[in-house]
């Protein structure tokens, strides 16, 4: 799933990057980090947001209100004034949203071929299914991110 993260830059060399997800601040959670060099930025924001959502899995939280309204709406809203840039972080979320379920789909064998190199060739993939399921989530959450550019 893509997240918004916003950026606050440091004003000197004795600051971090300050990050915040906002799809992931409820009244009961906040998602926030912190990243001394901007190359940390990823790996910081990126456990950050797994640590949110193990968290939110313990207390049966349920998934399907978290909504990213990407960065055009953020960047409108008070709360998030301090963040000078925008970038989105492609977090794979599946095993945070219950039990998988089998199905059955017919699709082109040129296709199938075509996913089953990719899943050999990125270890970013587990499987076919996990390709799938990333795609899916893709394609499903990209109009909330036309026109998003990345800005670090």
């Amino acid at each position: 799933m893509l997240f918004t993260v916003g950026v606050e830059m440091p004003e000197n060399e004795n600051e971090a990057y300050g990050l915040i997800v906002p799809a992931l601040c409820t009244d009961r959670y906040g998602c926030f980090s912190a990243a001394d060099e901007s190359e940390d930025i990823l790996p910081m924001v990126s456990d950050a947001i797994r640590s949110i959502l193990e968290m939110m899995a313990e207390d049966n939280f349920d998934f399907s209100q978290i909504k990213d309204l990407g960065f055009q709406h953020y960047q409108k809203q008070p709360d998030y004034d301090y963040c000078q840039s925008w970038l989105l972080v492609d977090i794979d979320v599946s095993e945070f949203f219950g039990k998988k379920q089998r199905i059955n789909i017919s699709i082109p064998q040129y296709l199938l071929s075509n996913i089953d190199n990719r899943v050999a060739n990125h270890s970013l993939y587990k499987d076919r299914s996990h390709f799938l399921a990333i795609a899916a989530q893709k394609e499903l959450y990209a109009s909330s991110y036309a026109g998003m550019e990345r800005v670090l």
